[in-house]
């Protein structure tokens, strides 16, 4: 009995706001049926779509390699390596993918008591080089640790012979994030760097 006055108020109020408001009536339907009913509205949301890097894999940087100064990037034999400290946000030049994917590796440590992620993304250049363009899906979280735990994903559906860069970036006002990231699967032997283009945030 309790329901079935529930539900007749809830009709009436939706009766109302229509003739009132001239609205999409099942929009409003929706919203006063999940306020009268108490339908919790995160039960309707969508789940996330966000990509978090499973733990596991390593990076080797080539011997030699600088570690230690603010970011360098080195290509040698299909990967890409970046050495990275106290950053916030970086990019590195242009690749070209060997395939239609790549595997990127990472580890990195923060001071940051409460932000424990940080990003690389895929940006695309265009043809003509003068514009470039992120690369929607291409966006994976790391998780930071203490003792160089590393995280892999490989990301796929690029285009092959575009030329693509690792943008490394940590969600911080007030903190840096610093570590190692190897890219796996990338063909050529050198950078490319444009300046200039537009698009990028």
């Amino acid at each position: 009995m309790k329901n079935k006055k529930r539900w007749l108020a809830a009709l009436l109020v939706v009766a109302l706001a229509f003739s009132l408001a001239g609205c999409n009536f099942r929009e409003v339907a929706s919203d006063l049926i999940i306020k009268v009913m108490g339908v919790d509205e995160s039960d309707t949301e969508e789940p996330s779509n966000d990509i978090y890097a499973p733990a596991g894999g390593s990076v080797t940087f080539p011997e030699g390699m600088d570690t230690a100064s603010r970011f360098v990037t080195t290509l040698q034999d299909g990967n890409l390596y970046i050495a990275f400290n106290g950053i916030a946000n970086r990019s590195t030049g242009y690749f070209t993918p060997a395939g239609d994917s790549v595997t990127i590796s990472s580890y990195a440590s923060t001071d940051s008591p409460t932000l424990t992620e940080y990003k690389a993304a895929l940006w695309q250049l265009s043809d003509d080089e003068t514009s470039t363009q992120y690369v929607p899906g291409t966006t994976v979280y790391f998780t930071t640790s203490t003792d160089q735990s590393c995280y892999t994903y490989t990301v796929s559906g690029l285009d092959v012979g575009k030329r693509y860069k690792v943008v490394v970036s940590y969600d911080s006002g007030k903190y840096y994030v610093s570590g190692g990231m190897q890219v796996q699967g990338v063909g050529g032997d050198a950078l490319k760097d444009v300046e200039g283009q537009e698009g990028e945030a």
